[in-house]
């Protein structure tokens, strides 16, 4: 329809701009014959005056989707990022973990040499997942990075920097680095950065409903690694079940949408599991020839104006740390989340087994249970609540040196005020508390952030 009016429009022009004809002198018209022999011929013109604007449009069509997809590919890098600083208090120490001196708590490990208690990632303070002090504890040097030995301190949590690029119209290029100013020691610097992603996406369709990613990817296991970084959290703190489905890998995954986004499939195949990088259980380079295979299906529902999912996911693969005669480590869970306007519940539980690796001395693992439920809620639209009740159950072993026991449950409570879409202020407090005879620990803590995305 709009190119029949563009030639019609130019077929107009030249006639309306034309002066008004005079009157014809009746005298000087041609016979009849004449002018019924010369109509035909000014149909003729037409027509082909008709075709050849046609080509032009069509030709000036062309001309603007080329320009517009040229436009696209000039400016095809975006660069962002965000700031993220806070305010932490604990109790005691900092640290969620105590030694069982002289197995006298748990006096069935007697032939283990060291056996803790507790939960070395209990303190979190920040989206980072970074801990207010890992403890003074024998046997082992670990890179403490806040080390608050039980000090209210004022910390920045993270300064992340992401660039991502076009690559034509069907593929993108995302990466994302965390810088961390970090105290240093014996003249040197303290502060340290990782690279967070390395991805190439690439849409083979036309719809973009699939996509295939080359690189250091996202996680496929559970939701919430959709809101690990701060900006996208609604709250400050991962889960006591984060670290074993929010890390990224290394590898190749794939993710489609069918059935009008009612089902989404993604799997991967990478180096290792998507443990994170603070956890025992994560590897950049693979150390064994057998990948890790993980995998989500899930069913997305239309609820009101907004949408109920659920749906399962799984992991197997040789055992990060070990060699190729190392057995399999494997992890499966369930996730649901209901997304309305001003309210948001999610829930995960998961399980899982590490057999460990004696040449190695990769660790153990026995996850028995762990999952949480959390509630998100815009009270308006600048002031929003939340509240999360968490546990994990689970027994972390090396060869018979280090057992940590770990029967831990956390309730968490925060608040978050948003002063626009780049400027947002969270607080919260988490009790965390111990059951199934494990002493208790004072381990509780109160936190602050303020993000500010560009």
């Amino acid at each position: 329809m709009s190119r029949l009016i563009i030639c019609s429009l130019l077929v107009a022009s030249p006639a309306l701009a034309q002066s008004p004809p005079a009157l014809p002198d009746p005298a000087a018209e041609p016979p009849a014959e004449a002018a019924a022999e010369e109509a035909p011929a000014e149909e003729v013109d037409l027509d082909a005056k008709t075709a050849e604007l046609e080509s032009k449009v069509t030709d000036l069509e062309t001309r603007l989707q080329t320009e517009q997809n040229s436009r696209k590919s000039r400016f095809p890098i975006k660069i962002g990022g965000y700031g993220d600083v806070g305010f932490f208090a604990t109790q005691g120490d900092g640290s969620g973990l105590r030694r069982d001196v002289a197995h006298a708590m748990f006096p069935s490990y007697q032939n283990i040499g060291w056996v803790f208690y507790g939960d070395l990632l209990a303190t979190q303070v920040n989206s980072r997942g970074d801990v207010a002090d890992l403890g003074e504890l024998p046997g082992v040097t670990r890179q403490d990075y806040v080390n608050s030995e039980g000090t209210p301190t004022f910390l920045v949590n993270e300064l992340n920097l992401s660039v991502n690029a076009g690559l034509g119209s069907q593929a993108l290029f995302t990466s994302s680095v965390n810088f961390t100013p970090r105290t240093g020691s014996d003249f040197s610097f303290g502060d340290s950065f990782d690279v967070d992603l390395a991805q190439i996406e690439w849409m083979p369709t036309e719809s973009g409903k699939t996509s295939i990613f080359v690189g250091k990817v996202d996680s496929v296991f559970g939701i919430e690694y959709k809101t690990r970084k701060a900006p996208q959290r609604f709250g400050i703190t991962p889960s006591l079940i984060a670290r074993y489905t929010t890390g990224t890998a290394v590898g190749l995954k794939a993710r489609t949408k069918l059935a009008d986004d009612h089902i989404i499939l993604s799997a991967a195949v990478t180096n290792g599991s998507f443990g994170t990088e603070q956890f025992f259980f994560h590897t950049e380079s693979d150390t064994n020839t057998f990948k890790t295979l993980s995998g989500r299906a899930a069913v997305r529902l239309p609820v009101g104006s907004g949408s109920f999912e659920v749906g399962p996911s799984g992991s197997w693969g040789t055992q990060d740390g070990a060699t190729d005669e190392g057995g399999k480590m494997w992890l499966v869970g369930v996730d649901a989340e209901l997304d309305l306007s001003r309210l948001d519940i999610k829930a995960q539980w998961i399980r899982g087994k590490a057999p460990g690796d004696e040449l190695t001395m990769a660790y153990s693992l026995d996850l028995k249970n762990g999952g949480y439920v959390e509630a998100d809620v815009l009270v308006t639209p600048r002031i929003g609540i939340l509240g999360r009740a968490e546990f994990r159950d689970a027994l972390v072993q090396q060869s018979t040196e280090r057992l940590y026991i770990t029967k831990n449950w956390r309730a968490t409570a925060g608040l978050r005020l948003i002063f626009n879409p780049q400027a947002v202020v969270k607080a919260e407090y988490s009790h965390n508390g111990e059951y199934g005879g494990t002493p208790s620990i004072p381990d509780d803590v109160v936190t602050t952030s303020a993000v500010m995305a560009f």
